[in-house]
This record gives structure tokens, sequence and C-alpha cells, in this order.
């Protein structure tokens, strides 16, 4: 099964904003393989339970390297994606650097950008 993967402009302003960082360079790199499996309908990563959505679909979370860094995924990135298995789309609703903080979105932040772009 295979799946249309659509970024929601919050996740492009998010990997414009790494990209403009020294050690973010090969962001796009570090997440193609991920955007590969999707796209086969692999749904890498963990469920994120407790997200206030519809529940026939699911909101991901999976960890990436960066390959910049050489610290390997624990410390790398996290993208967090929806699947709308109905119509065989997943939204990359966001990433973000495990080390900064001010970054990562709650869960409550989450269900927002899919409420304002998947739904």
């Amino acid at each position: 099964m295979y799946y249309t993967v659509i970024p929601t402009p919050k996740f492009l302003q998010d990997i414009d904003y790494y990209e403009k960082k020294k050690k973010f360079k090969n962001i796009t790199d570090d997440i193609d393989s991920v955007v590969k499996d999707l796209e086969i309908g692999n749904l890498v990563g963990d469920d994120i339970p407790d997200i206030d959505i519809p529940t026939d679909n699911h909101t991901y979370k999976v960890r990436v390297a960066n390959s910049n860094t050489k610290v390997g995924k624990s410390n790398g990135y996290r993208i967090i994606y929806y699947v709308v298995k109905d119509d065989k789309e997943i939204y990359l609703i966001t990433i973000y650097y495990k080390k900064e903080d001010k970054n990562i979105p709650t869960k409550k932040e989450i269900a927002n950008i899919i409420k304002e772009y998947c739904i």
C-alpha cells in the first residue's frame, strides 16, 4: 500500500530553521530514508497516545540520526507524522532536534497543527 507524504507548512518551516545551522546541514538527506519508508506504507516509529484527533487516524514519532553530529538516533531528530489511512496520506507535522528543548512540541501543540493542516 502506497501513501502520499505531505509536509505541512510547520514541518517545512522547521526544516528551514535547522538547515540554516551548521550542525544540521544534512537534515534533508538524514530524513530521506524515513520518507521513503512512509511512502511504501512502512509506518516507522512509535504511536503517540492521547492526541486529540479522530480515532481512525494515528500520530507517530520516529527517531532519526543526525549525520552531522555523529551521536546516533537517541540524540538526533524526532519527526512527528500523522496518518490518514482511508485517504492513504501521511502528513509530516514537525521535526525537532532532541537536544533543543524549546522546539519540542506538546501533545496539544501537535493536535493543533493536525487540526490546522490535516483535518
